[in-house]
């Protein structure tokens, strides 16, 4: 992290702490206000569903009375009009709106307590009335006088088995009635029955949070799509919603205004440390390039008076002697110490490399294997300085004939091996021969000759470099057994 951002970070985060604080506090307040007015709406429409048990309940128990005495059976069955309709307004509730109808079997209106002059009309087509003159008890919602209604209906029984009528007690589901239901709770209802128009407790239910109350209380009848209940809008939760998103203006403000300011003093300041830093980073990472950084330094500090450029300059001498010392431990690695050419581990990552090239793109390789000849008679005649100094020499003399394209190292003790990239047999051999001559004609400040033998190998299909580097020894034992000093071809 550079620099500024941390000294940013610094002076912004225990600000962010307090106010990020408070928000949190405000969202609690806000999530335990709400969880307390949901538990409380849901009190609400608990009660609601109590109150429409009840007042089923009531009628039904009124539906009872009314059809349970034999005096209205008889009554029912005589036709007494003014019997029915004295025995009906005892048992009226004129708050609900509550109908009274007793019919006989037929469906012929006999009495309507709550409108004692309309008797005589038929209501057989009622779907409530004919459950009930089937002998059967129902409650359930249907249009009566053209009006959506809930109605409990019932078979009249004289002695209770002779079935002589119907009574069905109704209360049209209207406007007053729901708001009868919600009164003292603050909620209203809406009620959707099918293929009849919304009706609501008041015109002002719009915008309101709301839940689906879906009655199972009603069998058969007109089916309610659903049952709409709307809560009272909460007054309490507008200010703590508005104290929420000032601070959450703040936070905004915080998190851009300040950092702003912040980070342009910042940078003003603190870009030579920063850039500092940030180079200095790139040398934590893995395998980085020291010359390149070195460079990118000195462009930078190089000129400067300051305590940057005056760190930025140690550091740059240390990469400097970092990359001698790089230089000179590579260079170590990869020379045989004595004869300056390749060494032997050098060498089997040159092989390889070069065999793999020379699969891929289908091109020629060749290998020379070379030893001098009588070199145990050297070190014994001349001792082993001097043996180590026509070592050296033929290294020098083999890696300058060889020429550029060519890999010169030592193979171990008095042998050499030549990797010839792009170089086929018979080229190869030519090579070797040019190798052999140039020793041969070789100043090598001893009182004899010095001479070499060689052998060649070609790389073929499926070989690796063992397999390689073993047909050039074949073809170095040969030339040995051959007399030395000669250039044998190793068995193909």
């Amino acid at each position: 992290m550079k620099l500024f951002w941390k000294v940013l970070l610094a002076a912004l985060i225990p600000l962010i702490f307090v106010l990020g604080f408070s928000l949190f506090q405000v969202e609690r307040s806000v999530r335990i206000h709400e969880a307390s007015v949901e538990a409380e709406n849901k009190l609400k429409t608990s009660l609601l569903q109590v109150r429409l048990s009840a007042f089923l309940s009531d009628m039904k128990k009124t539906q009872a009375i009314l059809s349970g005495s034999n005096e209205v059976a008889r009554a029912v069955q005589a036709a007494d009009t003014d019997f029915l309709t004295y025995w009906g307004q005892m048992f009226l509730d004129e708050s609900s709106s509550q109908k009274i109808i007793f019919a006989d079997r037929d469906g012929v209106v006999l009495a309507r307590p709550h409108a004692p002059y309309i008797f005589g009309d038929n209501i057989s087509e009622n779907p409530a009335f004919r459950v009930a003159a089937s002998g059967r008890d129902t409650i359930t919602c249907h249009e009566i006088d053209m009006l959506f209604s809930i109605i409990s209906a019932a078979p009249v029984r004289l002695y209770g088995e002779d079935h002589v009528g119907v009574i069905l007690v109704a209360v049209p589901v209207t406007p007053f009635f729901l708001s009868g239901f919600v009164s003292g709770t603050g909620l209203e209802v809406l009620v959707r029955p099918e293929g009849v128009s919304p009706i609501a407790s008041s015109r002002e239910i719009t915008g309101r949070k709301s839940v689906i109350y879906r009655p199972d209380f009603l069998s058969g009848g007109i089916p309610i799509e659903k049952v709409e209940i709307f809560f009272p809008d909460d007054k309490t939760i507008g200010p703590l919603n508005d104290l929420h998103k000032k601070i959450i203006w703040s936070l905004g403000f915080i998190f851009v205004v300040p950092p702003i300011v912040l980070l342009l003093l910042l940078k003003h300041h603190l870009r030579p440390y920063s850039s500092l830093m940030e180079n200095l980073m790139y040398l934590a990472q893995k395998d980085p390039d020291l010359s390149g950084a070195r460079k990118r330094l000195e462009q930078k500090f190089g000129t400067g008076g300051d305590e940057t450029s005056a760190v930025a300059s140690a550091v740059i001498r240390i990469l400097k002697l970092l990359e001698e010392k790089i230089a000179l431990l590579e260079q170590t690695s990869r020379t045989d110490p004595l004869t300056q050419v390749s060494n032997r581990l050098h060498l089997d990552r040159l092989l390889q490399a070069e065999m793999e090239h020379s699969a891929s793109k289908g091109a020629p390789l060749s290998v020379i294997i070379i030893d001098l000849d009588h070199f145990k008679d050297v070190n014994d005649v001349f001792g082993h300085q001097a043996g180590d100094r026509v070592l050296y020499r033929a290294a020098q003399i083999l890696k300058d004939t060889a020429g550029p394209g060519a890999f010169v190292g030592r193979w171990g003790g008095e042998e050499f091996l030549v990797i010839l990239p792009s170089i086929g047999k018979d080229s190869a051999y030519l090579e070797g021969e040019k190798l052999r001559k140039a020793v041969e004609n070789g100043d090598f400040a001893i009182e004899r000759y010095v001479t070499i033998s060689l052998g060649i190998a070609t790389l073929l299909p499926g070989d690796t470099p063992s397999t390689l580097v073993h047909r050039a020894d074949k073809g170095l034992y040969r030339a040995k057994a051959g007399g030395r000093n000669r250039t044998v071809l190793g068995e193909g």
